[in-house]
């Protein structure tokens, strides 16, 4: 459903039509944070999907409509009427959460009598329907002359109520948040889903604890333990209690709290739980992270994953630095930070226990480079928890690592070259110095002084003067030093620091213009990686085995990266030879929550460091480059694309 936000984004869509406007613009305008409309675009851009209504989202431009006169009269047809629009999505959320919840008397005339669209309409919903909760072994059952109703495992009902009820369904207007952690959205969904009641008891269970050892919480891990508590009373009062145990031992992770969290939710939720559901709180709060990093965890966890942490903190660090050729062993904040992180973190994957990192989009732009390399470290999580991590628990690492590489980063040299004479490029490179704090100026030359660049030691050269060239060094820039001319300097810095300093024929040897393709017709995700696939199996990179590895990593979290590119890959184990699949589409394709229109089918092995560590030093590059990227996007033909990679990499 269009949400009153949603609608209020779309009128100002309205209002610029043809005009690209950025999400500070829009923010503005609606009075709202910025954070807020990237919340809402989503929910705007699949209105507009399904109503045929074209909206762009261009990097470093903003959001660009073209709606037609009769999409734009459409929409004020929906103001006057005041009507709820729903989207797909909406549809599909409120569709299973009624199941979810344990109703078996809807119907398809039900259904489509509520949501105001046809039976047929629904029927395509409830397939969808059918197919996510598939991948949680929930089935989706529908009898003649009954309705339509789930059959599964009290667990991974629960699970999939926390992961797809994303929309309020009640008329519960929540103003302000009663805890800062929660959003207006997150309190919204609690009150009008889960009840009130249930809302506030999990609340209380929560504050209790933190009270009680005087701990706090991260914001992430806060939210999901109210949400998680909110349905276990649910759930619970409803008479859906856990009966099969979820645990692998009778023993607690942190049995001080549980039992502690136990005596709150009994007391004050007025019910009693038996041992598998303890063994449930037991994972809830063993799956949440505190912000105060010096609590001693020994205090109130067992042994377990918490005696690993130090372990598999160091062997991360090692991996990462080779890979980046950074050294990270010594940075005792990201060593700290990380060994806090992980023991929650491996806990949730094992267990499937999500948690939202609000900072998902914002790493995808900032970091996609690091984001992309994170996840190799896949394979610490499916050694140790013998399951894959979300991208929002690699988002969580590419935070860190990112903001370790951008703490100890060392000055990139640069040659500043004028046109308008030493004093006004000096201006100019103070601007640059101001602006990015990596970056120094060891030298500024006039056009004149040109011949003598050799002279000088540099690492980068940034031009104001047109068409100079310096080997790979130069960047072209504006006197202004516009955003975009700090986006390519930026880029340069990344491109320098991490560059690889292996043998780049080596890399060159998993690129291959016969696994490189240019689709031209619309395919599906799984269309498009079945065929990829079939080709490696036909040719000897790997198994039969491959691609459900593949699809599988898909169903637990989406391997889009951002910049419309993904990373699909499967384990280790499936693969025969190393080789990279690069597909370009011409038509985007749907990856979860981003759509992609360039894939990077991976079938390396991650536990070969110096294969790992060259292709990620440039795949990183590329991600961080627009320009790169949008030469992939603009080639025509697979020489075209292997032609403009060769070229990027000074492979020719």
């Amino acid at each position: 459903m269009l949400s009153e936000r949603g609608m209020q984004i779309v009128e100002k869509l309205v209002e610029n039509n043809a005009k690209p406007v950025t999400s500070k613009v829009l923010a503005l305008g609606l009075g709202v944070s910025e954070r807020s409309v990237k919340t809402y675009i989503k929910e705007v851009s699949d209105f507009c999907d399904e109503n045929g209504m074209k909206l762009e989202r261009k990097p470093g431009i903003g959001f660009v409509a073209n709606f037609t006169d009769e999409q734009i009269a459409q929409i004020e047809d929906m103001k006057k009427d005041k009507r709820t629009v729903l989207s797909k999505n909406q549809r599909m959320s409120y569709i299973m959460f009624i199941l979810l919840s344990g109703w078996d008397t809807y119907t398809l005339a039900l259904f489509s009598d509520e949501l105001n669209v046809s039976k047929k309409v629904i029927s395509d919903d409830i397939d969808c329907v059918a197919e996510r909760l598939q991948k949680h072994n929930i089935t989706v059952n529908r009898v003649a002359g009954h309705g339509v109703f789930v059959t599964g495992d009290e667990f991974s009902i629960r699970k999939a109520l926390k992961k797809y009820c994303v929309f309020p369904i009640g008329n519960h207007k929540i103003t302000k948040p009663i805890d800062y952690r929660l959003s207006v959205l997150d309190e919204s969904i609690c009150v009008n889903n889960f009840g009130r009641d249930n809302f506030e008891r999990a609340i209380q269970t929560v504050e209790a604890i933190e009270k009680e050892y005087n701990i706090v919480y991260t914001d992430y891990s806060f939210k999901a333990c109210v949400k998680y508590l909110c349905i276990q009373l649910l759930r619970v009062r409803m008479g859906h209690l856990l009966k099969e145990n979820i645990a692998e031992c009778e023993e607690y992770i942190n049995e001080e709290i549980t039992n502690k969290a136990v005596e709150e939710l009994e007391k004050i939720g007025k019910i009693e739980l038996n041992d598998v559901e303890k063994h449930y709180v037991d994972i809830i709060f063993a799956s949440a992270a505190m912000q105060r990093a010096e609590v001693e965890f020994e205090q109130f966890h067992n042994e377990g994953f918490y005696d690993l942490s130090d372990k598999v903190c160091d062997e991360m660090l090692e991996y990462m630095s080779e890979i980046l050729n950074i050294d990270f062993m010594e940075n005792d904040l990201l060593v700290n930070s990380l060994k806090a992180f992980l023991p929650a973190s491996f806990i949730r994957t094992k267990y499937g226990i999500e948690i939202s990192n609000p900072f998902l989009y914002d790493v995808k732009e900032m970091y996609s480079g690091i984001f992309a390399t994170t996840f190799t470290l896949s394979k610490f999580y499916e050694k140790y928890c013998h399951a894959s991590p979300t991208e929002h628990e690699m988002s969580f690492l590419a935070l860190y690592f990112g903001g370790a590489m951008h703490r100890n980063q060392k000055n990139v040299k640069a040659i500043l070259i004028g046109t308008s004479g030493v004093a006004a490029a000096s201006i100019v490179a103070g601007k640059i110095e101001d602006k990015i704090e990596e970056v120094k100026i060891v030298s500024i030359l006039s056009s004149e002084k040109i011949a003598e660049i050799d002279e000088y030691e540099f690492d980068i050269v940034l031009s104001m003067l047109p068409g100079f060239e310096y080997e790979d060094k130069v960047v072209n820039i504006s006197p202004l030093v516009s955003n975009n001319d700090i986006k390519k300097i930026k880029d340069a810095c990344f491109e320098y620091m991490t560059n690889s300093i292996a043998d780049n024929y080596e890399l060159y040897s998993v690129i291959d213009r016969k696994y490189i393709s240019v689709v031209s017709k619309k395919m599906t995700k799984a269309e498009i990686l079945k065929a990829a696939s079939d080709k490696l199996v036909e040719d000897g990179y790997v198994t039969e085995d491959f691609y459900s590895d593949v699809m599988q990593r898909e169903e637990i979290s989406s391997t889009a990266i951002g910049n419309k590119t993904a990373i699909p890959h499967g384990k280790s184990k499936n693969v025969l030879k190393p080789i990279v699949y690069i597909i370009k589409v011409n038509y985007e394709i749907d990856w979860g929550e981003d759509n992609v229109d360039i894939i990077f089918l991976l079938a390396l092995n991650f536990d070969n460091i110096n294969t790992t560590k060259m292709f990620f030093a440039d795949l990183s590059r590329f991600l961080n480059s627009e320009s790169k990227i949008q030469r992939i996007r603009k080639s025509n033909n697979e020489m075209e694309i292997e032609k403009s990679i060769m070229s990027d990499l000074h492979w020719s």
